[in-house]
Formats: C-alpha cells, structure tokens, sequence
C-alpha cells in the first residue's frame, strides 16, 4: 500500500471539513447561501494573502493556461458547485444531497480520462466504488423520508447532480493547471477561490434579496467566532490541504478520499457520545475498506 503526501493531505482536508461542519452549526446566522459563499471566500482570501505575504512565496502560473484552468475551476467548482449544493440542501435536504453527492469521485475518475487523458487501474475503481457504496449506506436516512412536490425534487435532484459534477470537474481542472506549470499550493488554492468568490460577489450584488456589503461586512450578524473557526479550517486550511492533495496524487483518489468527510462527522459524533446507528458503522467499515483498496491501486 503506498500513502503519500497527496493521500495524506486528502484524509487531512476530510478531518478538518468534518470538524469545520460541526463549527458551522454553531453559527447561528441570517445569511443567504450565496451571502455566506462570499463571507466564506472573502475571509480565507484574505488569510492566504496574509501566508503569502509572511513566506514570500511567488510561484505563481507562468503561462496563461494554467490561469485559464485555475479561473476555470474556481468558477466551476465553488461560484457554481458550492451555489448548487447550498440549493440542493435547501430544495431535498442534506440526508438526500449526501446520497447523490457521493457519486463525485467515480464523475472525478470519468472527468480525469475525459479532460486530462489518465486512467485508473481496476482495483482503483473498485476501491471507488466500494467507497462510494460505504458512504451511500452510511448516510442514507434510516427513517422514511417526507414525500416532497415532484418539481421541487426534480430541481433538488438536478442540483445535486450538478454540485457533484462540478466539484469533480473542479478538482480536475486544478489537476490540469498544476500538470501544466510549477505552482506552489497555496497560490493554486488562493487562485480558485478568488475566481469563484469573484463570480458569486458578482451575482450577489445584483440579487434584490442578497447583500454584497453584509455578507462582506458581517454587520449585525451573532457568532461571528464561529464562522471565522469554520471557515480558517473548512475554507482556508481545507482548500489548501485540497490543493496539496491534488498536486501530489490522481484528482479521483483524492476526491474518494474527501468523500469521507461525512464518516468523520459520524466519528466525531460517536466519541461526543450522540446517536451513531447501525448503517453508519457499516457504511464507515465498507468504506474504509474500499479506501485500502482504492490506495492498493
């Protein structure tokens, strides 16, 4: 089994985007999806600033195609992915987005041979797999759900579809931009979430019911700590780790690997001594296994 600094990072970005869910919940805020992207984006922004500037660190892309693919990304993977997961959760609820959000990695694997030409060994794929199924069994609701109008699950289901889409494609594109040039880590990650922040800033600002300045100001809002943890680890130390992962492994492994974040919520829940069923042990152990086997690959 090889386990190198790229899968490292992975399980390292998992951990920290499970422990930055429980921080967000909190945060007890009235801001919109789109509203919070921003907040979000603009206070990891600045803190890669501040990084940047302390380790001079000035391996930025040399070439224009490595710009376009890193813009591209951000673009794709948070302006559009983290907007149409917000409104998948509001339309068909989180228990249903996770189920459909876990078909990322294998949309990564097809992504990765479409755009960049690498393929996957079968034992790979079937670590995938595996992984995926662990995680489909470990956060599929035990309980019936309730019967939601047929246009408002389609639209959920669509929206999660394409949340799934494109934070593969995202992690993909970031692949081709490292490939491509020398670029250090945290340049790449301030690079895609400057793009996206941009775009959504964009769209905010001319939404009658979103506010670029409160949503950039926090004016009025409570639990402003809360919001500044989750988002040092989940945005800032996050993005990073992602980026590192990327750089240094197959976006399909790493993008399995960040799947796991859900189980370690479920960990983090089972050492504070809540409600862990069953279906989540069983889906944890099924992925884990599948983890080893997608690492063996």
């Amino acid at each position: 089994m090889i386990v190198g600094i790229g899968e490292i990072a992975a399980f390292c970005a998992a951990a920290v985007w499970a422990f930055s869910t429980l921080l967000y919940k909190r945060f007890s805020h009235h801001l919109n999806p789109l509203e919070l992207n921003v907040a979000k984006g603009v206070i990891a922004s600045a803190l890669m600033g501040v990084i940047l500037l302390l380790t001079w660190d000035s391996q930025l892309p040399t070439s224009h195609i490595s710009w376009g693919w890193l813009i591209a990304s951000g673009i794709v993977g948070i302006a559009i992915g983290d907007s149409a997961y917000f409104a998948a959760l509001r339309n068909i609820g989180p228990a249903r987005t996770l189920v459909i959000e876990s078909l990322a990695p294998a949309i990564a694997g097809l992504l990765n041979i479409a755009l960049l030409g690498v393929y996957l060994s079968a034992t790979a794929w079937l670590g995938i797999l595996i992984t995926t199924l662990g995680v489909v069994i470990a956060v599929k609701p035990s309980q019936k759900l309730p019967k939601l109008d047929k246009d408002i699950y389609r639209k959920g289901v669509l929206f999660a579809l394409g949340a799934a889409t494109c934070q593969a494609a995202g992690m993909v594109l970031s692949k081709g931009a490292l490939n491509n040039d020398d670029i250090s880590s945290l340049w790449a990650a301030m690079i895609r979430l400057a793009a996206g922040t941009l775009v959504v800033a964009m769209i905010v600002a001319v939404i009658k019911h979103s506010s670029l300045t409160r949503a950039i100001t926090l004016k009025g809002i409570e639990g402003k700590a809360w919001l500044f943890a989750a988002v040092f680890f989940g945005t800032f130390i996050g993005l990073w780790l992602q980026l590192v992962s990327v750089n240094n492994t197959d976006p399909a492994v790493a993008q399995t690997i960040f799947s796991a974040a859900p189980l370690m919520v479920m960990t983090m829940s089972l050492i504070r001594r809540e409600h862990v069923t069953r279906a989540m042990i069983l889906g944890g152990v099924t992925a884990l296994v599948g983890i080893v086997l997608l690492l063996k690959g």
